[in-house]
């Protein structure tokens, strides 16, 4: 015991908190993929292993024209490898983005210490925005991971005597950006190498014709995809796409797709605010909205004093990528909580950086830090003891030991701190929440997705899969959880036509789906219901237990039988 306690004495706390890290992480590559746009990637990634259909994109045996393909061929090939699983759905994606996290620490050596470096990556990887996006695998994630990587080899480019393997290699991640997102992915770190050049006047750096090498590599990635496009789409001018023909995929995926939520002309648009994402930051951001409201005050502010000019030492590449294309992504029609992600890795350096400068040294911005971390405190516990209060003694066990030995260290080091002992406590607020979150909230909210559970019992009870059909509901996560692109009946008169001399068919479908199924006169079995919940769409009601079973929706799996009217 001795020896344990020496060799957990020994090591440094950047090892203990990375490890803490690592388990929360690979726990949600466990946890279920989430309806609509996770389930639906999957499910196309399913579909596109099935086909045989890597470079033209189809879901449900139709064109698909509206994300690029990087996410689909990734999780596609994940899936060959190891069968049709959670994990390796999420895996490739979750490696991408612990990519962009390798690559902020490697741009910040560039220009900072080592401390500092290693600060802004563990800040990038304690945010709740990078677990979301970790266990709710979407095209954003291989989009932060490809756009810091393309920055970093982009600066080491400018910094480090302008070598041809940072250049190839920034070409390549831009490629693979555009390839997960289409053209943001050049637009960002775009963004970062503009304001860089501009603050510092380096006017030379944008004649350089290596340049135009970058772009071609990047050309070469992006060939397979534009290629397919053209042949799916582009040759076949008579298909409709969102009720329109003449359909252009190249145009589509270089303009309309991106450009086009802010000219009005694609098809989606929710007009949310203009200061949307500023709310979405304070808890995207957690444990650190704060600090980098500070960061971002003492930064801009300095450059207003400096007449918005930077000497040769200081970079510049993170304000641009998180300001500018803060203000873009805020301009579009159409914004959704994720689409913000992208920013994450340079709030994550501008925070480290203003913190080695040992500025928020007031006792005001350490409490109000210690005022987060309780709020995360007690939103934990409330999880564990109220919305689902049902955990097991182990999983209470250790969040209170977390969040125990966060006040325990306060109390007996007090005030004022390092900026290595302000990141390590953040990290230490969010790992007690994080784990909570994965092993069991997460846990507890995805069984309400009746898709994957209704799937999940035709597999155990043995139910033909290719027997399975849905009326009047669908949900990607069942094709997925299926195996299978599941049979989608649209009238009543389809569903006769289904058991006609062919056997009995397996029904999902919801309340209304059952009336018309009873006013058509089609003779059914009820087998099992079930209870829905849009879980990617959390509503305060369905946090309160007493008011839970009001949120949720009944759905059912019946048995349409071969002999009708009998």
């Amino acid at each position: 015991m001795d020896q344990v306690l020496r060799f957990i004495q020994t090591r440094p706390a950047w090892h203990w908190l990375a490890l803490g890290l690592l388990i929360v992480y690979v726990r949600g590559l466990f946890l279920d993929v989430m309806d609509v746009d996770a389930s639906q990637y999957a499910s196309i990634s399913m579909e596109m292993l099935q086909d045989g259909s890597w470079l033209q994109v189809r879901h449900r045996h139709v064109d698909y024209l509206d994300k690029p393909p990087l996410l689909f061929w990734t999780s596609a090939f994940s899936f060959m490898l190891f069968g049709l699983h959670n994990w390796a759905y999420k895996l490739p994606s979750v490696l991408g983005a612990l990519a962009g996290v390798y690559a902020v620490y490697r741009f910040s050596l560039l220009y900072y210490d080592r401390s500092t470096a290693r600060q802004a990556a563990f800040i990038l990887a304690a945010s709740v925005g990078m677990l979301l996006m970790s266990n709710d695998v979407r095209t954003d994630t291989l989009l932060l991971g490809m756009t810091a990587c393309t920055i970093w080899q982009l600066a080491a480019y400018m910094r480090q005597g302008r070598r041809w393997q940072n250049l190839l290699l920034a070409g390549v991640f831009a490629g693979l950006a555009m390839l997960a997102k289409g053209p943001i992915g050049l637009i960002v770190p775009a963004f970062a190498v503009g304001t860089h050049v501009l603050l510092q006047r380096d006017w030379r750096t944008l004649a350089d014709w290596h340049w135009l090498v970058g772009l071609a590599v990047a050309a070469v990635v992006l060939a397979p995809m534009c290629w397919g496009l053209y042949q799916q789409f582009d040759l076949h001018p008579e298909k409709t796409v969102n009720g329109h023909t003449g359909v252009s995929g190249l145009y589509f995926y270089f303009w309309e797709q991106s450009f086009g939520r802010i000219t009005g002309e694609n098809v989606w648009k929710n007009d949310a605010s203009g200061f949307y994402f500023l709310h979405v930051y304070l808890w995207a951001f957690l444990p650190w909205p704060l600090l980098l409201i500070g960061a971002l005050w003492q930064r801009l502010s300095a450059l207003f004093r400096n007449s918005f000019r930077l000497p040769e030492t200081e970079e510049a590449f993170s304000i641009g990528a998180f300001v500018l294309s803060f203000l873009a992504l805020s301009m579009s029609r159409y914004k959704l909580p994720h689409y913000i992600f992208v920013t994450l890795p340079w709030a994550a350096v501008l925070t480290a950086r203003w913190l080695s400068l040992n500025t928020p040294s007031g006792r005001g911005w350490q409490r109000a830090q210690v005022a987060v971390y309780l709020l995360l405190a007690v939103a934990s516990f409330l999880l564990l003891g109220y919305v689902f209060p049902d955990a097991p003694v182990w999983i209470w066990a250790v969040a209170t030991g977390v969040f125990g030995s966060l006040a325990w260290i306060y109390f007996r080091e007090g005030l004022p701190l390092t900026s290595d002992a302000r990141v390590q406590r953040g990290v230490l607020a969010f790992l007690g929440t994080a784990f909570v979150l994965n092993f069991h909230f997460y846990p507890n909210l995805l069984p309400y997705q009746s898709t994957a559970a209704v799937a999940r019992y035709v597999r155990a009870q043995d139910i033909p899969v290719d027997r399975l059909g849905c009326f009047n509901r669908h949900g990607h996560a069942l094709d997925f959880y299926a195996g299978r692109v599941v049979d989608w009946y649209k009238t009543t008169d389809a569903v006769k036509k289904a058991v006609e001399g062919s056997g009995p068919v397996w029904l999902y479908t919801n309340e209304k789906g059952r009336a018309k199924l009873d006013s058509a006169g089609i003779v059914y079995q009820p087998v099992k219901t079930f209870r829905h919940f849009q879980v990617a769409l959390l509503k305060p009601a369905f946090l309160n237990p007493d008011l839970r079973a009001e949120t949720t929706d009944p759905v059912y799996l019946l048995k349409i039988l071969e002999e009708q009217g009998q």
